[in-house]
């Protein structure tokens, strides 16, 4: 998998995931999942390499793309697909608990 775009996955994020999910960066302040600041604090504190978190962060993007059609408990599906979700997981990697993670607008 590559690495993908944070740029372009920022804009995706505070459009397409961030009325659910707070992260300081993007600026968003949704509730309804997870805050992915602080999903992601123990993780960063710990040393977690950059593309453990993006896979995970891509799993769940997966998973609300399967065919079942519920998606993640909660998450709607099909909201994203390949290179935008690689870009948005990689985007929630880099800038989750990082409230200043200089990822351009």
């Amino acid at each position: 998998m590559t690495s993908g775009d944070a740029v372009a996955g920022k804009k995706l994020f505070q459009k397409t995931c961030g009325s659910c999910h707070t992260l300081a960066d993007a600026g968003t302040t949704g509730t309804i999942g997870p805050n992915l600041d602080d999903a992601f604090a123990a993780a960063k504190a710990q040393g977690f390499s950059l593309t453990t978190m993006r896979d995970l962060v891509r799993g769940q993007i997966a998973y609300a793309e399967s065919d079942t059609g519920t998606g993640h408990p909660g998450m709607t599906p099909n909201l994203l697909h390949g290179q935008q979700a690689r870009d948005v997981a990689w985007y929630v990697a880099q800038c989750a608990a990082e409230p200043h993670c200089n990822v351009p607008s």
